[in-house]
This record gives structure tokens, sequence and C-alpha cells, in this order.
């Protein structure tokens, strides 16, 4: 009976896996990824090129643009036409004129001319819209970019949690099946096989909750693509090891010119001072021209006038509202440069705090490969051999596969929250 016991555990052993980390079905097949991988630069290209929200920044600049061609245009010219200088009865007029009126009909055409001081300021302000429109487009492509490269490193994470989890349910299985076969002649006992199965059965439950994350980020990573909800597409795990480069700015300086929010801010304050440039322009006076052809009635010869015009903007009741305008957008650039001030602070200030949980998350990730896998994978290789030797028990082996297994976990889930403050590292430096 021995013998036949110990042939069994032997079809048990020869049936292990020959080494960790392959992924199996629930039939114990090898599963073949079928999915192409999509590598990392090409998902952020495609969200840089197909997502509507940076193409609608394209449509605006445009618009800004297209409105520049305007600055230039003139006021549409007056024509006027009838009566002027008229006597209201013509009767005694005709009789003492032997039968001619008096009186003229007149034409009149007016046009004023813009002052080109004030054409140019109005298309410098106009052309620097375009520029914060830019800007604004720069900072989404930063804020998606970020959304993009941590679904992706999530679901990078997320497959090999799936497995993990692969591979450990096959040892688990494997673990039962064993039970089963030493039950019969009292080497197991129910509770432990009862037990081993419930671990099992939450085994199961967490590689469905990974299953359901990773279509979840699947959909959300479409969505930023611009695709189809449901294109299928693998993800490469090579990203979770490849070299973190950490690139400190030296000053304020440095940080200000990586960042698009900063050259944003830079660029509406341009376009405040040139809108102040524009209030100002209007203390310029405008000139136009008048010309009247009056055509006689009667005796009354035909007659002409030429006008010149001039606007007088300096007139106190005049210059009230743009003196006031003014000195509001005056104000506004000074809190323009304190909001450019606050923003550098508190960047840099995320920075240092990022940094120090980074070195942090490294610090952990080393313990973890060094000392702490590797020992609790001995421990269950060693509770594994003295079950299998009959000199340990059931429980011990399941207890030391959970711990392994919730620390396999754990070393994934910290390397995640690693690569999300690495995301959020360079997202403040726009890397």
């Amino acid at each position: 009976m021995k013998y036949w016991l110990n042939f069994c555990v032997l079809l048990l052993l020869a049936g292990r896996p020959a080494a960790y980390g392959q992924a199996m079905d629930k039939n114990m097949r090898m599963a073949a990824p079928s999915d192409p991988v999509l590598p990392l630069d090409s998902v952020l290209q495609l969200v840089e090129r197909r997502n509507p929200a940076v193409q609608r920044y394209n449509y605006q600049a445009q618009a800004k643009q297209a409105a520049v061609a305007g600055a230039d245009s003139w006021e549409a010219p007056k024509v006027s036409a009838g009566y002027w200088m008229t006597p209201y009865n013509q009767r005694p007029i005709r009789e003492a004129n032997g039968g001619q009126g008096e009186g003229m009909q007149m034409v009149s055409v007016e046009q004023m001319l813009p002052n080109p001081a004030k054409q140019r300021a109005k298309r410098e302000y106009l052309s620097s819209q375009a520029a914060v429109v830019q800007a604004d487009q720069q900072n989404t492509v930063v804020q998606l970019r970020a959304q993009a490269k941590t679904l992706y490193f999530e679901q990078a994470v997320l497959t090999k949690k799936l497995a993990v989890l692969d591979e450990d349910e096959e040892l688990l299985r494997f673990l039962i099946k064993l039970a089963e076969a030493r039950y019969p002649y009292n080497q197991a006992t129910l509770p432990s096989i009862y037990d081993a199965k419930a671990r099992l059965e939450m085994h199961l439950n967490d590689h469905r909750q990974a299953l359901a994350l990773t279509d979840q980020n699947l959909i959300a990573l479409n969505t930023l693509m611009n695709r189809p909800r449901r294109a299928a597409f693998a993800v490469d795990t090579a990203v979770l090891t490849a070299p973190i480069p950490l690139s400190a700015p030296s000053d304020t300086a440095a940080l200000a010119s990586r960042r698009s929010d900063v050259r944003r801010l830079d660029r509406t304050l341009t376009t405040v001072r040139l809108s102040q440039n524009l209030e100002a322009s209007r203390r310029r006076p405008d000139f136009g021209v008048r010309y009247d052809h009056m055509r006689g009635l009667g005796r009354t010869p035909n007659q002409f006038t030429v006008m010149g015009m001039v606007t007088i903007p300096l007139a106190p009741w005049a210059a009230r509202e743009y003196k006031a305008n003014t000195a509001a957008l005056g104000f506004e650039a000074q809190a323009l440069r304190k909001q450019r001030e606050d923003v550098l602070n508190e960047a840099a200030g995320r920075l240092a705090g990022l940094r120090r949980d980074l070195d942090l998350r490294q610090e952990q990730l080393q313990a973890y490969t060094r000392s702490l896998l590797p020992a609790l994978r001995r421990s269950y290789q060693a509770t594994l051999l003295a079950y299998e030797q009959n000199t340990g028990q059931l429980f011990q082996v399941l207890e030391a596969w959970t711990t392994l297994k919730k620390t396999r976990l754990e070393y994934l889930d910290t390397l995640q929250q690693q690569l999300t403050q690495q995301i959020a590292y360079e997202k403040e430096l726009e890397q």
C-alpha cells in the first residue's frame, strides 16, 4: 500500500510545472498569447494624434489666427442723400424768380481712417491669443499622457499578477490532488482538504477581480486613443524592468522652462500686456474725411464740401474708460505673476516629496527582491518537501503558500505605487 501511495505521489510530482511564471488556463493547458503587443510609445503617439481633446485645440488656434486678419479693417463708409438748405415753401420764390426755385440736393460720403498704431496693437493682441491656446494644448497633452502611462503600467502589473495567480492556482491544485491521494491512507485530513478548496475559491475570486480590472483598463486606454472600446491588445511588460531616469531641475528657472502651465501663464501675461497696450492706444486720435456734393435747384449753383475730422480721446469724459481698463489690466498682470510664482513653488515642493517617496519605494522593492521573497519561497519549498515526505502537515503548506502569494502580490502593488509616483514625478517635469 505504501508503495502505491509513493507511486501516486511521484505521478503528481511529474505533473508539476517545470518553471514558475507560465500562464495556464483552467484545464492546465498553456495559454497562447494571441493579442498584438502595443508598445507604450505607440499608445502615447495615438493619444496625442487621435484624442479629440487634443484635436480641438488645433481648431481653436486656427480660429485665433483667422481673427488676426480682421485687425487691419476700417470702419464702413457712410453714404447719405437728401435735400440740403431747401425752403419748405417754394411758391413765393418761384414767383419772384420767374418760376425757378431754390435749394440743393446733396449726396454725402464719409470715411473714418483708423490710426495705424491702434491697428498694430490690436493685431499683436489677437496674435498672442493663439499662443495661449497652444500652451493649453500642450498642458492637455501632458495630462493625457500621464493618464495613458498610468493605465498602461497598471495593465502591465495586472498582467504580472495574473501570471502569479495562474502559477499559484496550479500549485494549490497540486496540493489538493496530493491531499486527496493521501486521504484514503489516513495521511491527510478532511478539514485540511476543505480548507485548501476554500482557499482555491478565494484565489479564483482574486483572479476574477484582476481580470475585470484588465478589461476596464483596456476600455480606458482605447478611449484615450479614440479606438473601438473592445479592441484587444497586449501591453509590453518589459516597461516594468526599464531603468527609471530621475532628473531634477537645478533651479526654478529650469523648472519653469519645462512646464507647459508656466508657459501658459507667461503667454497669458504677454496677452494681458498687449491688451493693456491696446487699451492705451485708445488715447490716440482717429481721423476721417467727408465729401458732400450739392446739386443746386433752380438758380442755385452746384456746391461741394470737403472736411477732415479728428477725434479727441484725451477729453476727460472720453478718457475715463480706457484709463480704468489700463489700470485694471495692470493689476491682473501682477496677479498672474504671483500665480506663476505659486505654481513653481508648489511644483518644487511636490517634486521634493515625490523624490523622497520614490526613494522609499525603491528601498522597499529591494527588500522584497533581496531577502523577503527568497526567504518566503524557501520556507514554502521546505514545508512542501516536508509534507511530501510525510513529516509536515498540509495546513503548514497552505499557510506558507498563502503568505508567499500575498507577498508576491504586495510586491507588485508596491511596484505599481512606485510607477505611479514615477509618472507623477515625470508629469511635474513634463518628460
